[in-house]
């Protein structure tokens, strides 16, 4: 059987994002430079800049970092597996996905403690940065307008109701999303995760028309200490030091 080729190519650049992931987070953005990269890394010069050659090149790259940590924090919800051409009784429905999502933010500790640093980093970087904000903006435009067709399907279903339209329920309900994000980022103990998580359901439900399924507050309730306790450890989400 033939050997598996190693890609040295991409083991030295994910090297070199993890080690500015790791600066960026320990020290902030504004002491990002090629020197502590270097010794972060363990690579000279000439190495640093045959993979990126430029800092900005580097920077773009902890930038896609930041978003595959997204990812990988909020996962795939429930039923979003199917491809093209499928039914609209397969599609994925918009508020079993936004009930995934609060419950995954609300009651899950997170996979990476450097995540919210990064975050919040990059945000605070689009007035002065149009690569970043237009990365961002796609990146919530998609969001939204995936929410939005999905609860426009179960809005579709329902019996009566208030003229709801899916697009702006999708960007209150990403704002709820954030905006709790950023304050257990400042605040671990700021409120319980299944209670809140109780609240939003009933309150986004209620102004739906849509009850939340009846296993949700159940189901996270088990793991409310864990995670709870999972935030609160000292480090989390302020250095990756604290995770080295």
């Amino acid at each position: 059987m033939k050997p598996t080729r190693v890609d040295i190519a991409s083991i030295r650049r994910a090297q070199i994002v993890e080690a500015a992931v790791a600066v960026i987070a320990e020290q902030g953005l504004h002491n990002l430079s090629l020197s502590e990269i270097e010794n972060r890394a363990v690579m000279k010069r000439g190495q640093l800049t045959y993979y990126f050659k430029h800092k900005e090149d580097i920077l773009l790259a902890v930038f896609d970092r930041v978003i595959q940590l997204m990812y990988e924090r909020l996962g795939r919800p429930p039923g979003t597996g199917h491809g093209e051409g499928e039914c609209d009784e397969c599609k994925p429905s918009g508020w079993e996905i936004t009930q995934y999502l609060l419950e995954t933010m609300l009651t899950k500790p997170p996979l990476s403690p450097e995540f919210s640093c990064l975050q919040y980093t990059f945000l605070s970087q689009i007035g002065y940065r149009e690569d970043f904000r237009k990365r961002l903006a796609s990146l919530y435009n998609e969001w939204r307008t995936n929410m939005a067709q999905g609860l426009s399907a179960d809005l579709g279903r329902r019996r009566g109701g208030r003229p709801i339209q899916p697009r702006l329920m999708a960007s209150l309900i990403q704002a709820v999303l954030h905006g709790l994000t950023m304050q257990l980022a400042a605040d671990p103990a700021a409120f319980d995760g299944p209670a809140m998580l109780e609240l939003c359901l009933d309150v986004l439900g209620s102004y739906l028309g849509l009850p939340p399924a009846d296993a949700a507050p159940r189901k996270v309730a088990a793991r409310s200490k864990s995670a709870s306790a999972a935030r609160a450890r000292p480090g989390n989400g302020a250095a990756l030091a604290a995770k080295r």
